[in-house]
């Protein structure tokens, strides 16, 4: 601001007022330091502007993979809202792996960002306390109930029961699912299946997976090598039946006719022309509104931790039907 004040032959505090847009100021004087500013192509700092106020008017945003549309669509979400509220969101990723979590989350506080919101984090509740200790925080997909900060969260048990009752339905009987226990929510579904399955009489078939298109394969490739395999997978969620469907075409196997598969999380894969899956539609949009809400409620002074808990609905698409010689 020295440079631009010398150049237009102005005062320092002159040139702070027109940064400012402060309408003490007339119309010739900030034309001069207007232009002043271009020639030197000055440009305010406005983060430093903000810190000096006690507030950066920013959301952190650490995803736990950004290789998962999930992620990067409740990202999309949780940036809407906060425009509402003309908030600026800063994202960064743990690229699913604790340590590059620490890493993010520590980038996020390096930059003063107001608040938090965690997404999927796979990081232990004890560790996300401490960092929630000392800046406002909201976890989405976090489970138990953590005093430390507030969480937005899918009914996961819900939405399995959806899905095995769906497949039920259609005459299925050996249901298996890929689930996903080291990842965020993945416990829940598993829990919710085995549930449900047992609710309607029938034998679990679990594998272990991930919420990944790999693991989607592998869990394909050990379901088709049983002796009796299913007539049906619930995948941990889209990326994985992407992964199952690619590896049943692999194998000879048609969809739905020879064997069904269901996703979950409804991300833009699953209503792809070549996907079509059937899946659990998680409300992104309601999420990520609750999430700005909640965690604004924390900046203005609440300190009692809330848990939201979301239903979400089952979308059936072409890639679930009847077992073959069913009348159902």
């Amino acid at each position: 601001m020295d440079d631009v004040a010398a150049r237009a032959g102005v005062s320092r505090a002159l040139v702070s007022l027109v940064m400012r847009e402060s309408p003490r100021v007339s119309a010739h004087s900030r034309d001069k330091v207007l232009a002043a500013a271009a020639e030197l192509d000055y440009r305010p700092n406005l983060w430093a502007r903000r810190l000096a106020q006690g507030r950066s008017d920013t959301v952190g945003v650490m995803l736990n993979d950004l290789l998962n549309p999930y992620f990067t669509e409740l990202a999309q979400a949780v940036a809407t809202a906060a425009a509402e509220r003309q908030l600026e969101v800063l994202v960064s990723s743990g690229w699913g792996r604790p340590d590059g979590e620490s890493a993010a989350i520590e980038s996020l506080l390096n930059l003063r960002a107001d608040g938090m919101v965690l997404c999927g984090p796979r990081l232990d509740l004890d560790v996300l306390a401490g960092y929630a200790a000392g800046t406002p925080t909201v976890g989405v997909s976090i489970y138990g109930q953590p005093a430390a900060f507030d969480t937005v969260c899918n009914d996961e048990a819900h939405g399995a029961r959806l899905i095995v009752d769906h497949l039920v339905s259609l005459g299925h009987r050996r249901i298996a699912h890929i689930h996903a226990d080291i990842a965020s929510g993945g416990p829940e579904r598993r829990s919710g299946y085995v549930d449900a399955m047992e609710a309607n009489r029938l034998e679990p078939i679990l594998v272990a997976g991930d919420f990944t298109e790999e693991a989607g394969v592998s869990g394909a490739d050990e379901l088709l090598d049983l002796r009796n395999p299913p007539t049906a997978i619930m995948a941990g969620n889209d990326l994985a039946a992407v992964g199952v469907l690619g590896r049943l075409a692999a194998r000879g196997r048609r969809v739905p006719d020879d064997i069904s598969v269901v996703g979950y999380d409804d991300t833009r894969l699953a209503s792809t022309s070549t996907a079509s899956l059937t899946t659990v539609h998680q409300p992104r949009p309601l999420m990520g509104q609750r999430t700005l809400e909640l965690l604004v409620e924390r900046l203005e002074g609440r300190t009692e931790a809330r848990h939201e808990l979301i239903q979400g609905r089952l979308v059936i698409r072409t890639s679930t039907g009847p077992v073959v010689g069913s009348t159902r």
